[in-house]
This record gives structure tokens, C-alpha cells and sequence, in this order.
């Protein structure tokens, strides 16, 4: 299993938050090879997203671009890690 660790730069407030929040866990949940994923509050700016995939191949097929703009450019990608998991609880 692989977890890629998604931050986000908050520009400006979205209008609807939480319809965006539902639309990014919708197109995310649906990519193949998608186990889970937590998204965190966001804080002083930045957001952040974990999510988890079955293999490396996966995880990397799903990895957005830094510099992605969503929200009509409200929230841009920031960073974008990928790491093997190591352990689960």
C-alpha cells in the first residue's frame, strides 16, 4: 500500500466548501486502486489530504499536479508526497 500526502494553499475562500470537499473525496474515492483517505481541516491556509492507494502504481496515476488550481483558483496544490506504508493499526 502507498499514501500520498497532499497540501493545499488556500487563496481565498470557496463559496460552497463543502460541496467542493464532497466533489474532491467523490473524483479521489473513485480513482482505481483507492483503499481510504483523510481530509483535515484546513489551517492558517493550508490544507492537507492523505490518501491511500492499493499499490505505487496507483498512487502515482492519481497524484495531482503541483500548481493544480481548483475552485476556480481558490485552493492551488502545494505539495504532493508519496510514501510505501510501513505499518496499519
Amino acid at each position: 500500500m502507498h499514501s500520498l500526502h497532499v497540501t493545499v494553499t488556500i487563496k481565498h475562500e470557496v463559496p460552497d466548501q463543502a460541496a467542493h470537499l464532497a466533489e474532491v473525496v467523490s473524483y479521489v474515492s473513485a480513482k482505481p486502486g483507492f483503499v481510504h483517505g483523510y481530509w483535515l481541516a484546513p489551517m492558517n491556509g493550508q490544507g492537507h489530504a492523505y490518501t491511500f492507494f492499493d499499490t505505487e502504481e496507483n498512487a502515482r496515476a492519481s497524484a495531482p499536479l503541483i500548481g493544480m488550481e481548483h475552485a476556480d483558483g481558490a485552493v492551488e496544490i502545494s505539495g504532493v508526497e508519496l510514501c510505501p506504508v510501513a505499518a496499519t493499526a
